[in-house]
């Protein structure tokens, strides 16, 4: 545990940007040589067929290296998005990968990429790469201010806290997954983006003044414009409508006499368009497909189901999922390779739903008059809130999704980083004992900041095997990915 003390010492807000960026950089080169690196074509050669069929002829060494960059990234989904991008959804199971992602990556394809003199697949799969690590990244530094505004203790506690948490979504189980050509990175910056919104809207909430009602509602629907925009790119996004649901319900059942009041009014009207926005975003892609195959005397068996959806239809139909279709014996072996992830979303979630009734956000001795606290009613209107999403998630992979993409989809979701890194934190500091090495190294963490942790269930060991998985996890991944092999 003393290198990861070493390597997640506090910092300063601008030092830590700058030290994220770093590892952040390290860490996609470090995937990426795996990849190039991994032998032969790989179990399945269609990326390779592809490649050859839109090939442009261009032998330099520059686009001989991109090409072997995009066989080794573009495999399993990623192929799909590459050919959607392209030349858009032609066949009908290409709508269960986002078709806004497609629309945008073929937007940047033509705007970066169109004086280069690659093949046309190359340069969409290039755009679908180019948009996976800036939104990673965007991601990783939204993260980071959205742990800021969440954690409580003191600047030094909560910058600490924040650091960690963004260190553990860029070593992130999705590992390789974002970073190629898929959807994953560009959910979470989107969904990250709506729970920091919702997290400043929840603050101008408590400081009860006429302008921070404006500004309240005004985060509010930006919140529920980011989670629409990330439903549009992943269908998972939807669960995030859960939190304006548990807001318009606890208004709803409070005394008449509380609503009546303008701004609840207000605030209650802009919960309720926040949720339908996350709805829109949901829905817009369904009526595009709509329109295509149930309109001008066309059909499908989908278009009179209620509601029509070509993505339930594609995900049952061609890729047989559904409650408990999954759980068969065959499928064991996925179950074991999901099992850490789901547990990990389970106990941080449950964690975090509990979190106001175990425990005590007031400062300690230690921590002196001037050192500042998060507001006890923020992080106990927060917490529970940003959990229920992930804990609807876990179950809903456990019972009727491919199991194993549990270990990627679930890079979208902050609790289980904030959490964890809480858990490191809050191990790593010199009262909770550990080995002498791991103390000497944290010397300079404040102490006094047990509270932080509610419940105690891991020390340092833990912490350090826990990490440890999720790195081996991600390098062993990206080998496999890159040769078309499980997991996926």
């Amino acid at each position: 545990m003393s290198a990861l003390g070493a390597a997640i010492k506090p910092t300063p807000y601008g030092r830590g940007l700058r030290d994220l960026i770093t590892i952040f950089l390290g860490w996609k080169l470090l995937l990426l040589a795996i990849a190039c690196a991994s032998p032969g074509p790989g179990y399945d050669t269609s990326t390779q067929i592809l490649l050859d069929q839109h090939a442009s002829g261009d032998e330099t060494w520059l686009a001989r290296l991109l090409e072997r960059v995009i066989l080794r990234l573009t495999r399993w989904d990623g192929i799909y998005f590459a050919s959607a991008s392209t030349h858009g959804h032609v066949n009908e199971q290409e709508w269960a990968f986002s078709w806004v992602l497609a629309k945008v990556t073929s937007g940047v394809a033509r705007v970066v990429f169109s004086p280069a003199s690659f093949s046309p697949l190359v340069k969409h799969a290039l755009a679908g790469v180019l948009i996976s690590h800036v939104s990673h990244l965007l991601a990783v530094t939204v993260l980071y201010r959205l742990a800021l505004n969440v954690v409580p203790g003191t600047d030094a506690t909560r910058r600490h806290v924040a650091f960690i948490a963004s260190c553990l979504h860029i070593i992130s189980p999705a590992g390789i997954f974002l970073s190629a050509p898929y959807g994953e990175s560009t959910f979470a910056f989107l969904n990250f983006a709506g729970m920091l919104s919702y997290i400043l809207a929840v603050r101008q909430r408590h400081s009860n003044s006429h302008r921070s009602t404006s500004n309240g509602i005004s985060y509010v629907l930006a919140a529920g414009a980011f989670f629409g925009a990330a439903a549009t790119i992943r269908s998972n996004g939807l669960l995030s409508g859960l939190i304006f649901a548990w807001d318009a319900i606890e208004a709803f059942i409070r005394p008449l006499n509380t609503m009546r009041d303008a701004r609840s009014m207000a605030r209650f009207s802009a919960t309720i368009l926040a949720g339908m926005l996350v709805a829109v975003g949901f829905a817009a892609p369904q009526v595009v497909a709509y329109t295509e195959y149930c309109t001008g005397g066309n059909t499908r068996p989908w278009c009179s189901h209620i509601p029509p959806s070509i993505y339930t239809w594609v995900q049952g139909h061609y890729w047989g999922v559904g409650f408990l279709r999954y759980w068969t014996l065959n499928n064991l072996p996925l179950f074991l390779l999901a099992g850490p992830v789901l547990g990990l979303l389970l106990v941080t979630g449950l964690m975090a739903l509990r979190w106001p009734e175990r425990t005590a956000l007031a400062p300690t001795q230690q921590q002196g008059r001037n050192m500042k606290v998060m507001d006890t009613e923020v992080v106990k209107h927060v917490l529970p809130r940003f959990a229920l999403p992930q804990l609807v998630l876990a179950l809903m992979a456990a019972t009727s999704f491919h199991v194993q993409i549990i270990n990627r989809i679930s890079s979208g979701y902050p609790s289980c980083y904030i959490v964890l890194a809480i858990a490191i934190h809050s191990a790593l500091q010199p009262s909770r004992g550990g080995d002498s090495g791991a103390r000497d190294n944290m010397s300079q963490v404040p102490v006094g900041t047990e509270s932080l942790w509610p419940l105690n269930i891991w020390d340092e060991k833990h912490c350090r095997w826990i990490v440890r998985g999720m790195v081996m996890y991600a390098l062993v991944q990206g080998g496999l990915y890159a040769s078309f092999l499980p997991p996926a």
